[in-house]
């Protein structure tokens, strides 16, 4: 039983998504912003071709409908699970071997990040429902010794809001020579992430290639970015998320050319 059969998103005609669709209309007349599309069918082509911000503008409108403290409409919330669930699927594929469970238990926890999603502070509605959706059913499973076996990196990255009151501790800690590379290195990630120039993911990506690449002492990699894209620590890292060493690379070097460059333009 597949992740879309547990919600009850199979069927364009009928159940949740029948429903959606039957909406769909009422929502564009209500929300300009919806308007990109006649058929909801045709939303997930669409924002596979949209710029990312765009995509992201029209995903927290469902987001808002489908809050409690917003629309308050289980529709919109299936419509926008719906949508998501491309990335979804693959992280229930990547958990499989987890429990044999695992479709029923990325399902309840996609509709919960999908209701739960915080409208009010956050725009990045795909990339933080599926992340969380992850680590909601990480949790749930309570793999925490088992991802600490297969996943270490993982295992020890906690999430941390930019704005959490955690930086300004590691910044009253610093030594008067200066910060630590760990904190300079998670002062910087927060500021790329707040500022746009990098997702979450992004930010988990280049987090996990520093751990793996002072694991493994590497400093250099002849490519100027202090042995991150190695091809050592790239392919641990890729074995650890399940993606190609050189989908690893290319998105590392894509996220650390936009930090440096955006970096680069702040006034002294």
């Amino acid at each position: 039983m597949s992740v879309a059969t547990q919600l009850g998103l199979t069927d364009p005609d009928r159940g949740l998504l029948g429903q959606a669709r039957h909406r769909w209309a009422g929502w564009c007349g209500q929300h300009p912003g919806l308007r990109v599309v006649d058929d909801l069918l045709d939303l997930p082509g669409w924002l596979r071709a949209a710029d990312k911000a765009h995509a992201d503008d029209v995903l927290h409108v469902l987001a808002v409908l489908a809050s409690p403290s917003g629309g308050g409409d289980d529709v919109a919330a299936g419509a926008l699970a719906w949508v998501l669930l491309p990335g979804v699927c693959v992280v229930a594929h990547r958990l499989r071997g987890l429990s044999g469970r695992i479709d029923e238990v990325v399902a309840a926890q996609l509709w919960i990040e999908v209701r739960a999603f915080p409208w009010q502070r956050q725009r990045k509605v795909a990339a933080n429902i599926v992340m969380n959706t992850r680590r909601g059913v990480l949790r749930e499973l309570g793999v925490g010794a088992h991802l600490r076996e297969v996943d270490p990196t993982w295992a020890r990255t906690v999430p941390v809001e930019p704005a959490a009151d955690v930086w300004r501790v590691v910044e009253t800690r610093a030594t008067p020579s200066g910060p630590s590379a760990g904190a300079e290195l998670a002062a910087v990630m927060a500021w790329a992430v707040a500022e746009g120039v990098i997702d979450e993911g992004d930010r988990d990506l280049l987090v996990a290639l520093a751990v793996a690449a002072d694991e493994a002492g590497v400093t250099r990699s002849g490519c100027g970015q202090g042995g991150l894209c190695s091809r050592r620590v790239a392919a641990a890292v890729a074995a650890r998320v399940g993606v190609s060493a050189s989908t690893v690379r290319r998105r590392a070097t894509r996220s650390l050319r936009a930090v440096a460059s955006a970096y680069g333009q702040i006034p002294a």
